[in-house]
C-alpha cells in the first residue's frame, strides 16, 4: 500500500495540486531546483509554489518548475490542464460559486462608468484608496482575516458613487483572487451555503440593507456560522442606513431594528470618503497623464467628486434639473415611495397614481394625454452608456422582456432624498402606496414612516394588510397604534387573533395590555382556554398572571395537581406575604420551592440558627439537597470547622459528593496532613485535590514521591511542573520509565519546539502519540505530501488512528479517488475499522451502486450508510422495499423519513403493525402537532414512547 503520485487528471483543488508538485518534487533541494534551470527558480518563487496558502503559480513558473523535475515535454501539457481546471473548476457543494478571479465587477454592483470618445474597457484605471493600504483600511482588515483564518465581516461605508464597491472588489481580486465568490440573490441562498460551506469563501453583499430589509432577513447567527468556517464577507452599506440601524430605540418603543444591529457590531468598518485627498487625486493624475480619458474628464470637474463623474453622476443631477414637470413628478414619487420603505421594483401603476399629487393644478390641466410615457423615456434613457435616472426592473419570476417595475439610481436617491428629508409626501402617493405595494416587509416599514407622520390612516390601513398576510410585527404594531388611539377593544381583537394562530409575541404584548388596562380576569379566561387545548406557552403565562393577581387559592390548585411552575410562584408568593406556616407545611410535604423560600424567608428574618438547623434535619432525612444547602450556610456563617466536621461524616459513611466537598475544603485551608490521611486510605477525591496543592505550594519532593508510588494525579502535576521549571532531563526520564503524563507532556514540548528527529526516534520505538504529534508538525510546516506517506506507513502498521488521519488528509486534499482506493485495500486486509470509513465515504459520494454490492455481502455497515443515503435521497420507496424485506437499518430510516415528510398514514399502520420505530416517530409527531388527546390514547394503550413524550409535553408545560 505504498503511496503512488496522482496522476495530473485527478487533481481537481489547489490543496491537491500543491500536494502533488511537493511529491513531484521527490525531495530535491530547492537549491538542486534552482541549478537544474539555471537560476530560475529563485527560493521565493519556490516557496510560493509549494505553499498551500498561496494561489497557483503562472503558467510560465509551472513549466520552468517541470523542466526542473525533468517531466518530459509531452507531459507537461496535462500538468498545464490540471492549473486551468484548478483554477476553473466550480465548487461541487453550492450553485452559484464562481472563483473571485472570474467575477465581472458590474454584477458585483460596480457602476457603470460614462462613455467617453477614446475611453478604453469597461472600466478606467483604479485609482488606488488611501483606505485601501492603511493600517486599518480594506486591504489590511481582508489580509489578517485570510492569515489567521478566523473568517470576518468586512463592511464598507460610504455615499453613492464614491467608490466603495470598486475598492472591494480590487481588494478580494487582488488578495483572494483563487477563493470561492458567493454572490447571493437572497438570505436562502447564504443560509445554504452556511450549512456547509466550501473553504476559502468570500461572500458579497453589496447593499447590504437588501439582505437586511427583506421578508426573511439576514440574522447575526448565519454570519457566526460563516466566520466560524473562515469565510470572508464583504459588504457595503450608505451612511444614513447605518445610522438608521444603529440607532438605540426611545424607552417604551418596540425595537425593529435590534436584529441589525447586533449583526453590525460584528462588523470591521471601514470608510469611504466622498472626495479624494491630496494623495489620491495625484495617482489619478498619474493615470490620466497615461492616457485614461475617463479620469482625464473627471479631474476636469469641480462640482462633484471623482469616482461620482465617472459614474454620471453630474448627468443625473442635470437629467433631475432639466426635466419636465410631468418627469420631475414621477421621479420624485418613486424617490419618496422608496425612503419611505419600498423595495425596487416600483410598480408602474403606483408611479401613475401617485405623480400627479407633485403637480400643480395648471400643470395637471395642461398635461397632454401621453405625458407619462414621454416622461417615463425620458427618465429611462441611459446617459454616456452608464446610467439612468430609472431603470427598468423584471420580476425574479416573468419572462424575458417584462417589466415589473422600477429602480432609482441610487446617487440620484440619496442626493434628492437628502433635500426632501423634511418635505410632505403629497397624499396621493400614500394612497398609491397603500393601494400597490403587496410585500409586508414593505407595508410594514411604510407604515412605520406613516406612524412617525400621525398620519394614523394609512398607517393602520398598511398595517391591517400586512398583519393579513400573516406578519406578527403589523399585527403587534397595529395593536400599539390602535391602542395608543383608545381603541383598546380592537387592539385586543387583533392580539388574539395572532395568539390563536400560535404567535407567542402577540401573546407576550396581549398578556401585558389586559394587565395594564386592568382585564386581569379576561387574561386569565385567555390562558387558561389556550392551556387546556395544550399551549404550553399559554399555561406558563396563567400561571404567571395569578402570580401577579395573588390569587394563593387558585395557585395552591394547580401546585397541589404537581405542577412546577405553579409550586415555584406559590411558594415566592407565600414567602412575600411572610407566611410561614403554609411554607413549612408544603416543605415538610416534599415541596422543594417551599423549603427554600422558607430557608431565605427565616434568613431574611435574622434567625440563621433556625434555618440551619431546618437544613439539617431534612437532610437527615436523606434530601440531598439539604446536605449542600446546609454546608453552603455553616461556610457563609464562617463555621469552616462545623462544616469540615458535617462533610467528614457524611464522607465517612460513603457520600461520594460529600467525600468530594470535603476534600475540595480542605485544600482550600491547607489541610494538608488530612488530606494526605485520606488519600493513603484510597479516597481519590483527596488524592487529585492533594496534587494541586502540592504542586500550588511548590512542594516537588512529596509530589515526586507520590508518583514514584503510583498516584496519576500526582504525576500529572509533576509532569507539569517539571515543564514549568525547565526540568527538561528528568521529564524525559520519567517519560522513558514509563510515565504516561511525563510522556505526553515531553511530546508536547517536542512537537512546539519542533525536534522532529527525537520525535521519529520515540514513534519508532511504539510511541503513539508522538507519531500523532509528529504527523502535526510535518502539516504545520506544510509538508502535506511527507505527512500523508507517514500516516499511511504507519496505518500499514496496524495503528487505526494514523489511518483516519490519512484518510482525513487525503479528503483535504481533494483525492477522492485516492482515498476510496486506500480503505477498498485496507477493507480487503481485514481492516474492519476501515470497513466502517469506507461504506461512510461511499454514501457521502451517494455511491448507492457499490453500496448495495457490499450490503448483499452481508457486510452491516454498509447496509446502514444505505439506508441513510435512500433517508437523505427522500427515497421512500426504495427504504420501505428494504424494509420490508427486514433490513432494521432500513426499518429505522424508513421510520425517521415518514415522519420528516409527515405521512402519517403509512407511519401510524407500520405502527399498528409493531414496527416501534414508526410508533416513536408516530408519537412524535402527534406532540409536535399538539394532538395530546391521541398521544394520551396510544400511551393508555401501552405506547412507551407516547407516554414518554406526554410526560415530557407536562413537564415543559409546567417550566415554561
Amino acid at each position: 500500500m505504498g503511496l503512488s503520485l496522482p496522476e495530473p487528471g485527478e487533481i481537481h483543488t489547489l490543496a491537491g495540486f500543491k500536494a502533488a508538485l511537493e511529491l513531484l518534487r521527490a525531495g530535491r533541494s530547492f537549491k538542486d531546483l534552482d541549478n537544474a534551470v539555471s537560476g530560475r527558480l529563485p527560493k521565493t518563487t519556490l516557496s510560493d509554489l509549494f505553499n498551500s496558502r498561496k494561489g497557483l503559480p503562472s503558467e510560465a513558473t509551472l513549466e520552468v518548475f517541470l523542466c526542473a523535475c525533468s517531466v518530459p515535454q509531452e507531459q507537461q501539457s496535462t500538468w498545464l490542464a490540471a492549473r486551468r481546471r484548478v483554477r476553473d473548476s466550480s465548487d461541487p457543494r453550492a450553485d452559484g460559486l464562481i472563483r473571485v478571479s472570474q467575477a465581472d465587477p458590474r454584477r458585483l454592483g460596480v457602476h457603470a462608468a460614462i462613455e467617453v470618445p477614446g475611453a478604453m474597457g469597461d472600466l478606467p484605471t483604479y485609482v488606488e484608496r488611501d483606505t485601501d493600504t492603511s493600517a486599518s483600511g480594506v486591504r489590511a482588515l481582508i489580509s489578517r482575516a485570510a492569515e489567521k483564518q478566523h473568517g470576518g465581516l468586512i463592511l464598507l461605508v460610504g455615499g453613492s458613487s464614491v467608490g466603495k464597491t470598486r475598492s472591494a472588489f480590487e481588494a478580494v481580486r487582488v488578495l483572494l483572487g483563487d477563493w470561492w465568490l458567493l454572490h447571493p440573490a437572497n438570505v436562502a441562498q447564504i443560509r445554504s451555503v452556511a450549512q456547509d460551506p466550501p473553504t476559502r469563501l468570500v461572500v458579497w453583499l453589496d447593499e447590504l440593507q437588501r439582505y437586511i430589509d427583506c421578508d426573511d432577513p439576514l440574522e447575526a447567527g448565519i454570519i457566526h456560522d460563516l466566520l466560524n468556517k473562515g469565510a470572508i464577507l464583504v459588504a457595503t452599506i450608505w451612511p444614513g442606513r447605518r445610522e438608521i440601524y444603529a440607532a438605540l430605540p426611545q424607552a417604551g418603543q418596540a425595537d425593529p431594528h435590534a436584529a441589525a444591529r447586533e449583526l453590525l457590531r460584528l462588523a470591521d468598518t471601514v470608510d469611504i470618503d466622498d472626495s479624494f485627498s491630496l494623495a489620491e487625486r495625484k495617482r489619478a493624475m498619474n493615470a490620466a497623464m497615461q492616457g485614461d480619458v475617463r479620469i482625464q474628464l473627471a479631474l476636469q470637474t469641480s462640482d462633484y467628486g471623482l469616482t461620482q463623474t465617472i459614474a454620471a453622476a453630474p448627468e443625473l443631477m442635470r437629467r433631475w434639473r432639466q426635466a419636465s414637470p410631468y418627469a420631475v413628478a414621477i421621479l420624485t414619487a418613486a424617490i419618496d415611495s422608496t425612503r419611505l420603505g419600498v423595495s425596487p421594483p416600483i410598480m408602474t401603476a403606483l408611479l401613475r397614481q401617485a405623480a400627479p399629487g407633485y403637480c400643480d393644478l395648471r400643470q395637471r390641466a395642461k398635461a397632454p394625454h401621453n405625458w407619462f410615457e414621454n416622461a417615463m423615456e425620458y427618465l429611462t434613457e441611459e446617459l454616456h452608456g452608464a446610467a439612468a435616472a430609472l431603470t427598468p426592473i423584471a420580476h425574479p419570476t416573468g419572462g424575458m422582456g417584462q417589466v415589473a417595475g422600477y429602480e432609482v439610481a441610487d446617487y440620484v436617491q440619496q442626493q434628492v432624498a437628502q433635500q426632501r428629508h423634511l418635505s410632505k409626501v403629497p397624499e396621493e402617493c400614500w394612497q398609491a402606496i397603500a393601494d400597490h405595494v403587496t410585500e409586508p416587509a414593505d407595508q410594514v416599514r411604510v407604515g412605520q414612516a406613516a406612524a412617525l407622520r400621525t398620519l394614523h390612516g394609512y398607517a393602520e390601513l398598511l398595517y391591517r394588510k400586512a398583519a393579513q398576510a400573516g406578519s406578527g410585527e403589523a399585527a403587534g404594531r397595529l395593536a400599539h397604534l390602535l391602542t395608543d388611539q383608545g381603541r383598546d377593544d380592537e387592539a385586543v381583537q387583533t392580539l388574539s387573533g395572532r395568539v390563536d394562530a400560535g404567535d407567542q409575541s402577540a401573546a407576550a404584548q396581549l398578556d401585558e395590555l389586559l394587565y395594564t388596562l386592568g382585564r386581569e380576569d379576561e387574561a386569565v379566561l385567555i390562558w387558561r382556554k389556550h392551556a387546556v387545548a395544550g399551549d404550553p406557552h399559554a399555561h406558563g403565562r396563567l400561571i404567571e398572571m395569578l402570580y401577579r393577581l395573588e390569587r394563593v387559592e387558585e395557585l395552591r390548585e394547580h401546585a397541589n395537581a404537581k405542577d412546577a411552575q405553579a409550586a415555584d410562584r406559590l411558594a415566592e408568593l407565600l414567602s412575600r406575604k411572610g407566611d410561614e406556616d403554609e411554607l413549612r407545611e408544603r416543605a415538610d410535604a416534599g415541596d422543594r420551592p417551599a423549603a427554600i423560600r422558607l430557608a431565605e424567608l427565616l434568613t431574611k428574618r435574622g434567625r440563621e440558627a433556625e434555618t440551619l438547623s431546618y437544613w439539617r434535619s431534612r437532610a437527615d432525612a436523606g434530601d440531598q439537597y439539604a446536605v449542600s444547602r446546609t454546608a453552603e450556610l455553616l461556610t457563609k456563617m464562617t463555621r469552616d470547622i462545623e462544616a469540615l466536621e458535617y462533610w467528614r461524616e457524611r464522607a465517612d459513611a460513603g457520600d461520594r459528593g460529600a467525600a468530594d466537598r470535603l476534600s475540595e475544603l480542605l485544600a482550600g485551608l491547607r489541610r494538608t496532613e488530612e488530606l494526605r490521611k485520606r488519600a493513603d486510605a484510597g479516597d481519590r477525591h483527596a488524592a487529585m485535590h492533594l496534587a494541586v496543592l502540592l504542586s500550588n505550594l511548590g512542594n516537588i519532593e512529596e509530589l515526586r514521591n507520590r508518583a514514584n508510588i503510583g498516584d496519576p494525579y500526582a504525576a500529572s502535576q509533576l509532569s507539569e511542573m517539571l515543564t514549568k521549571l525547565g526540568l527538561r532531563g528528568e521529564l524525559r526520564e520519567r517519560a522513558d520509565d514509563g510515565d504516561r503524563h511525563a510522556a505526553r507532556r515531553l511530546v508536547e514540548l517536542l512537537a512546539e519546539e519542533g525536534h522532529e528527529k527525537e520525535l521519529r526516534e520515540r514513534a519508532g520505538v511504539g510511541d503513539r502519540y508522538s507519531a500523532d504529534m509528529l504527523a502535526e508538525l510535518m502539516l504545520n510546516m506544510g509538508r502535506d505530501a511527507e505527512a500523508l506517506a507517514y500516516l499511511r506507513e504507519r496505518a500499514a502498521g496496524g495503528d487505526w488512528r494514523a489511518a483516519g488521519r490519512a484518510t482525513k488528509l487525503l479528503t483535504n486534499l481533494g483525492w477522492e479517488g485516492e482515498t476510496l482506493s486506500y480503505w477498498r485495500e485496507c477493507a480487503q486486509a481485514g481492516d474492519r475499522h476501515a470497513g466502517v470509513r469506507l461504506t461512510e465515504l461511499l454514501s457521502w459520494r451517494k455511491n448507492e451502486k457499490e453500496l448495495r454490492v457490499r450490503a448483499r455481502a452481508g457486510e452491516q455497515h454498509a447496509a446502514v450508510q444505505l439506508a441513510e443515503l435512500l433517508a437523505n435521497l427522500g427515497r421512500v420507496k426504495a427504504l420501505r422495499e428494504r424494509a420490508d424485506t427486514g433490513d432494521s437499518a432500513a426499518v429505522e430510516r424508513l421510520a425517521a423519513l415518514l415522519f420528516r415528510l409527515g405521512i402519517e398514514d403509512e407511519l401510524r399502520r407500520r405502527a399498528d403493525a409493531g414496527d416501534w420505530h414508526a410508533s416513536g416517530r408516530l408519537a412524535e409527531l402527534l406532540a409536535g402537532a399538539g394532538r395530546l388527546e391521541e398521544l394520551r390514547e396510544r400511551a393508555e394503550a401501552g405506547d412507551r414512547r407516547a407516554g414518554e413524550l406526554l410526560l415530557t409535553v407536562n413537564r415543559k408545560r409546567v417550566r415554561s
